[in-house]
């Protein structure tokens, strides 16, 4: 978003504020052992910012946290940042057409009040972690910790240890403490490649954006879907008992169908099941006393930690903020009479003019790049509210609450008979039965859909006559060099092929150059 504002809109009046002391989100606060991306990393970056320097197809954390580090100094966005401040919440003044948002400095303490045209929540849904409680848990006398609250002093070599939790982080948590996930590591003709050879990262980039694409014709209702869904299911079965003990078989394949929980793509967690001093156990948890868990079965495990791998509050979009629209109702409210967080295009609310959310309801892709469908929404953004605005063109935009309710029940009614609603306990679906998470259908639709503009969706007031002007003035700011030329070059082009006289006056005026570039060389 700050790429866009600065080098895009040609934009500079922009303030950031993270909580936490630095760019990158999840990759700065999640740095439990493993941590790495299950997207290959060239499709995991900035569509303006591809690298050729990527060691291998997935990336680690610290390795993708100084890529996003590198982009902020490398287009100049880091003057425009204020870490470790804390948004608490912001509110709608009608006497001045602005959001008051309030802060909390995490460091002194000190809350603050600052006044924006527009109010954009970026505010991811792993941000915060899911906590649970299992009774007893208190009494526990050692370490217990979320693997996004990861504790580096505690040196777990030979202590006894409990994972609570099975998904993704934990998958890549319980092999790191025997060896290195499987990875193909690019060679150095791959990543010459990369740097050298024109657009080839980015073919790179498209055929995987394509392949990862291509999952989520398992996912959707229908016949074909259910005969796909079932060779790789059967696929699946084959690869698990392969790598397991006979042991676990039992319970290891889900009695729900692919895609209901998200899907992993083994990063040598089935091999580390056979690991003697490891064992998986089936069962819930009774409770947690001082020294261990009492599993439902009365069977207790005497332990040295407990590490909380829970998940995230996905469905609480905006924790811990409180907004409050035009008409004195908190977001929060507003969504509990829709038995859910909603959104059109998963980005505008209606009574919350001049303010959009990033990676917001129902814009999380079934198995691809997150950051393309954060950019989708910025560009999205950026052209229904964004340049309007900078441009003049209007001074209050807000989405129609038709408009917005007519698309999220397209949504909802795409979202039947998928298998994110096949009944499994997952993250897409809230306490009253909604997936207000997951997009239905493939990454690639929800950015044909950003394109088609829709200017009767949104209301609009204010703005200046001449609007048309300060656009184009932005247009000229903005467009680049290389922009420039290939137009000036088009437009030779056209009158060389139209102008007798136009080819006569360039052939004369190139002879000249040429005769006296040559008397000159002579000299």
């Amino acid at each position: 978003m700050a790429y866009t504002l600065k080098h895009k809109l040609g934009f500079d009046d922009f303030m950031i504020y993270e909580k936490i002391d630095g760019v990158g989100g999840t990759w700065r606060t999640n740095t439990y052992p493993g941590v790495g991306c299950d997207v290959p990393t060239i499709l995991y970056s900035f569509h303006f910012n591809l690298n050729p320097h990527w060691s291998k197809e997935l990336c680690d954390g610290p390795e993708i946290l100084q890529y996003m580090e590198d982009t902020v100094y490398k287009f100049d966005l880091r003057k425009h940042m204020h870490f470790s401040i804390e948004c608490l919440g912001t509110a709608w003044n009608k006497g001045t057409s602005q959001w008051d948002v309030k802060f909390r400095d995490t460091r002194t303490k000190c809350e603050f009040t600052r006044s924006s045209t527009v109010f954009i929540s970026t505010i991811c849904g792993i941000s915060y972690p899911r906590d649970v409680h299992f009774d007893g848990m208190e009494k526990f006398q050692g370490p217990m910790f979320h693997t996004a609250r990861w504790d580096h002093s505690y040196d777990y070599k030979g202590k006894r240890m409990a994972i609570i939790g099975n998904g993704c982080s934990a998958a890549q948590v319980v092999p790191q403490w025997y060896h290195e996930r499987p990875n193909h590591n690019f060679t150095k003709a791959e990543t010459w490649s990369f740097r050298y050879l024109p657009l080839w990262e980015r073919w790179k980039r498209l055929q995987l954006f394509l392949e990862n694409d291509d999952l989520v014709a398992t996912y959707v209702p229908g016949v074909k879907a259910s005969k796909k869904r079932a060779a790789v299911e059967e696929h699946a079965k084959k690869y698990i008992f392969s790598r397991t003990p006979k042991k676990y078989h039992h319970f290891l394949i889900p009695d729900f169908p692919l895609g209901c929980k998200r899907r992993i793509f083994d990063p040598n967690y089935l091999d580390a099941l056979n690991v003697s001093n490891l064992e998986v156990v089936p069962e819930g948890i009774r409770e947690i006393d001082e020294t261990g868990i009492v599993s439902e079965n009365g069977t207790k495990d005497e332990l040295d930690a407990i590490v909380l791998v829970t998940g995230f509050q996905v469905q609480q979009f905006l924790t811990p903020m409180e907004v409050y629209g035009k008409k004195g109702k908190s977001l929060n409210e507003q969504w509990k009479e829709h038995r859910g967080a909603q959104a059109y295009m998963g980005s505008y609310v209606h009574n919350f003019p001049n303010f959009a959310i990033l990676f917001g309801p129902n814009t999380f892709p079934a198995h691809n790049s997150a950051l393309f469908s954060c950019e989708v929404q910025i560009e999205y953004v950026a052209r229904t509210l964004l340049a309007p605005l900078v441009d003049m063109k209007a001074s209050i935009i807000e989405v129609k609450g038709t408009s917005e309710n007519k698309w999220v029940n397209s949504i909802h009614g795409q979202l039947k008979g998928s298998v994110f609603q096949a009944g499994c306990l997952n993250w897409y679906i809230n306490e009253h039965g909604r997936n207000a998470a997951s997009w239905p259908g493939y990454a690639s639709t929800y950015w044909k859909e950003a394109l088609i503009p829709h200017p009767g969706a949104f209301v609009s007031k204010g703005g200046s006559k001449l609007w048309f002007l300060r656009r184009l003035s932005r247009w000229l700011r903005t467009t680049s060099s290389t922009t420039y030329s290939l137009a000036i070059i088009l437009i030779g082009i056209g009158i060389w092929g139209r102008n007798v006289a136009f080819r006569d006056l360039l052939r004369r005026a190139t002879a000249i150059m040429t005769e006296r570039v040559t008397k000159l060389v002579s000299r």
